[in-house]
């Protein structure tokens, strides 16, 4: 008897799709870098240090993502110098009155489950019109921003 073996069905990828998921993740990966830069500036002792690990993660990731934009020939959509500049004093402000590390945690982890929540739609939404390198890509960035999470919860 013989055997019937399917296809292997082939992925459409559209480079639309492909542009979209990468500026969601050089977004994600660009406020991130911006909102841990002030924070640096004010969290105390162990969260401090792990802010600066964190930055390190955030900027080699984010590196990762350039370069795929740039092999690709996708120009970033990142925010302006003004919009840059707003969300830098959204974050200085949301910490002003209480600059225990326990409220910039609690900051920071908010702001990270809004970045995981706008990727992985993304994802979703462009999951089977990108390729492998870009999903790879993505869920690596979601790794980190829920590894993140998980670990500022010990500041709170």
């Amino acid at each position: 008897m013989a055997t019937i073996t399917a296809e292997p069905t082939k992925k459409r990828i559209f480079a639309e799709n492909e542009e979209e998921l990468l500026n969601e993740c050089m977004k994600s990966t660009a406020l991130g870098l911006q909102s841990l830069d002030v924070v640096e500036k004010v969290a105390v002792g162990e969260l401090n240090a792990y802010v600066k690990q964190l930055m390190g993660e955030y900027a080699a990731v984010t590196r990762r993502v350039s370069d795929m934009m740039k092999e690709l020939d996708i120009d970033p959509e990142i925010y302006g110098s003004m919009k840059q500049k707003w969300q830098k004093k959204m974050v200085k402000l949301s910490i002003f009155g209480d600059k225990s590390n326990s409220n910039i945690a609690e900051k920071l982890i908010k702001g990270t489950n809004m970045g995981i929540t706008d990727l992985t739609r993304c994802l979703n939404e462009n999951l089977t019109f990108v390729s492998d390198e870009a999903v790879t890509l993505a869920r690596d960035i979601l790794a980190l921003f829920s590894g993140s999470v998980e670990a500022l919860k010990k500041f709170l």
